[in-house]
């Protein structure tokens, strides 16, 4: 089974020049192909990159559900038959998730049955003592340890490690690559092995019928290869959690309403302080003011007509904003540039076709081409994606988050918080602008510096 990041290798072959083109014309043609190529070259270094990264790792994205020990939800009394019951029901379920029992070899998917691996672990501590400062360090140890590794030559698909506390607690990890799947994927499978795990059927039934709508037309990927040595830069990241809880969300929704937003959402507020924030602590740090980029994945199933809800995948497209020597100014401002944004996006979405696919890559890649003349910021958001009702037959999670660090610098992740109106959001950023970012007395306004998670 192909993966989402053959997208990658296709660009590195020709494709045959049309058949009954005149010589003037393919002169005409060579010359704009070849200014073209150079540009396109150039933009897509950051697919290579993200190939590089892809053949020598699984790239695994992960959640980590947390589950507190009580006398009404059965979980504590019996690890050996909790793991019984987590593995029994996983054999049922992958048969309907099929891909996620095969192997990753390059940038392929192998579906050979192989299964999912595994994992028990035992931990000497106590659940409501490792959540009164849950640091991204501190969730290493729970995640498997093939996810961190990249000796391998082939990979599982899917790595489940149930993580059993001595207090009866349970973390259940569940790490997926992203060569196949998304974070709406991974919330997918997560509700249909949990539904199997009550012993209920399966309620959003998976499609993998994304190909069919991404095709690979070889006539239109006609770059030449391009050099395989890639330059990564390497600098010193910290990855942090801030929360957002109901009361304050509330009160930065109101502030960044206006005329032309008067209801933004939770998401869009949170995004649009982080972005004025990061931006901020960058040109605190610089001695030039530099046009900041915000880069935001959005899902396009349900947008795009022949892309329903349960399609597997990375279906995703970007939704780029750029802030030019800070003409957009305060957080209404943003927010209503978001707003647009979204609205701009949404209607391409009904045109949205596998050409299309290729310009948003040609129109992301020249952003990417140009990180070194500015700043290149991402927002991603798992809220709404229900991972808070994954009811394995002891109760809901008392916490969700996800792996915690991240291999992207300036990168932000928003996940629910339990009541569903607050917001967590784990926010990689270089050092340099961490310490500046962490004291921003907007952001603090709105945010608290890693809380403690309260059970209940």
């Amino acid at each position: 089974m192909d993966s989402g990041l053959s997208w990658a290798d296709q660009w590195d072959y020709n494709s045959d020049p049309p058949p009954n083109s005149s010589k003037d014309d393919d002169k005409k043609k060579k010359k704009k192909e070849d200014a073209s190529k150079s540009s396109l070259g150039k933009a897509f270094k950051w697919v290579k990159e993200l190939r590089k990264k892809s053949d020598n790792s699984p790239m695994y994205t992960g959640a980590l559900l947390f589950y507190s020990a009580d006398p009404h939800n059965l979980l504590g009394s019996s690890s050996e038959g909790t793991s019984l019951k987590l593995k029994k029901s996983l054999s049922k379920t992958l048969p309907i998730f099929y891909p996620l029992a095969g192997r990753i070899t390059g940038s392929f998917i192998e579906c050979n049955d192989e299964g999912a691996v595994f994992i028990e672990a035992r931990v000497d501590h106590l659940l409501s003592e490792f959540l009164k400062c849950p640091v991204p360090e501190s969730l290493e140890p729970l995640i498997p340890v093939e996810a961190l590794s990249r000796e391998a030559v082939t990979w599982p698909v899917l790595l489940i490690q149930a993580n059993f506390f001595s207090c009866g607690g349970l973390v259940i990890t569940i790490c997926v690559s992203h060569k196949i799947t998304d974070a709406t994927s991974l919330a997918m499978f997560i509700r249909g092995w949990a539904e199997t795990a009550r012993g209920l059927g399966i309620t959003m039934t998976p499609s993998f019928t994304a190909s069919k709508f991404f095709p690979l037309p070889p006539d239109e990927l006609s770059l030449k290869p391009m050099d395989n040595k890639v330059e990564v830069e390497e600098m010193k990241c910290v990855t942090k959690r801030f929360v957002f809880d109901a009361l304050k969300i509330k009160k930065l929704r109101d502030k960044a309403s206006s005329n032309i937003v008067k209801n933004p959402t939770r998401v869009e507020a949170v995004t649009a302080l982080f972005w004025r924030c990061a931006t901020k602590a960058s040109r605190l740090s610089s001695s030039t003011t530099r046009t900041s980029v915000l880069l935001i994945p959005v899902s396009i199933r349900g947008k795009v007509d022949s892309l329903p809800e349960n399609t597997i995948g990375n279906m995703l497209s970007i939704m780029i904003l750029k802030n030019q020597e800070g003409m957009i100014d305060g957080i209404q401002d943003v927010v209503s540039e978001l707003r647009k944004t979204k609205e701009n996006f949404s209607l391409s979405c009904k045109e949205m076709s596998s050409s299309r696919v290729l310009e948003s890559l040609a129109e992301i890649g020249k952003v990417y081409a140009r990180g070194n003349e500015m700043d290149l910021w991402m927002s991603n958001s798992w809220c709404k994606l229900g991972m808070y009702e994954a009811d394995f037959g002891w109760g809901k999670p008392v916490w969700v988050t996800g792996r915690g660090t991240s291999s992207f610098k300036n990168f932000m992740l928003l996940i629910d918080a339990k009541d569903g109106d607050g917001i967590e959001a784990w926010i990689t950023l270089m050092d340099k602008h961490m310490s500046l970012f962490e004291c921003d007395e907007e952001l603090l306004e709105s945010a608290s510096l890693n809380p403690p998670v309260l059970i209940y």
